[in-house]
């Protein structure tokens, strides 16, 4: 069974945290800020951040997959275009899937694919995803 867990992105302070705890009663999320420094959130309200669950996964490096994660596909492939792809809920599948910048879902490699940023704070690797 894959470990539920999740991280968030602060719209205002344009930072990551791990999240520890959530309180849906309060609308609340609260963790430790990735990055320079461990120092706690404190209690931070849902609607100023984006949860990103982890997918279970990890990519070729050893890096945790996320919702919102940009993938590259191309590592140590030959002939293959697509460059970046992005982790996104697939509802029809009830599963994470990896989609390409036409929308096309793309089967998980993890063994062969690389988290090179995601999507909060690396818009400008996903082209037309």
């Amino acid at each position: 069974m894959r470990q539920i867990k999740y991280r968030a992105w602060h719209w205002q302070r344009k930072r990551m945290f791990e999240v520890r705890s959530i309180d849906f009663s309060l609308n609340q999320a609260s963790g430790v800020w990735t990055g320079a420094g461990s120092e706690e959130t404190g209690p931070v309200n849902l609607d100023s951040c984006r949860l990103m669950e982890f997918t279970g996964l990890c990519d070729m490096k050893g890096r945790e997959i996320y919702e919102g994660d940009i993938v590259d596909d191309t590592t140590n492939r030959i002939g293959i275009n697509q460059a970046t792809l992005v982790v996104r809920w697939n509802d029809q599948e009830a599963a994470f899937s990896l989609y390409d910048p036409r929308g096309k879902t793309i089967w998980w490699k993890p063994h062969l694919q690389e988290v090179i940023g995601n999507f909060c704070e690396n818009r400008s690797l996903l082209g037309g995803v």
